[in-house]
């Protein structure tokens, strides 16, 4: 059986079901507790933001999870 860690918090995902308890964005495997952090960050970033694009939604998802990968947390 293979391990799935969180790329944030570096913990084990026990029992990985995908889109249930961990997130795969682009290259990052994320427990669900860290996708809600990051969630919760971006939250007041995205209302302040108008117009609204994809292209810098995808952009500041991936800066913020860059950010928590390397700090630890999110």
């Amino acid at each position: 059986m293979k391990s799935l860690y969180c790329d944030i918090c570096k913990k084990e995902i026990s029992e990985p079901v995908a889109g249930r308890n961990y997130f795969h964005i682009r290259e990052f495997d994320i427990c669900e507790p860290c996708k809600d952090a990051v969630d919760a960050r971006l939250r007041p970033v995205l209302r302040g933001h108008y117009p609204f694009s994809t292209d810098w939604y995808e952009q500041e998802v991936i800066s913020f999870i860059e950010k928590g990968c390397a700090s630890g947390r999110a």
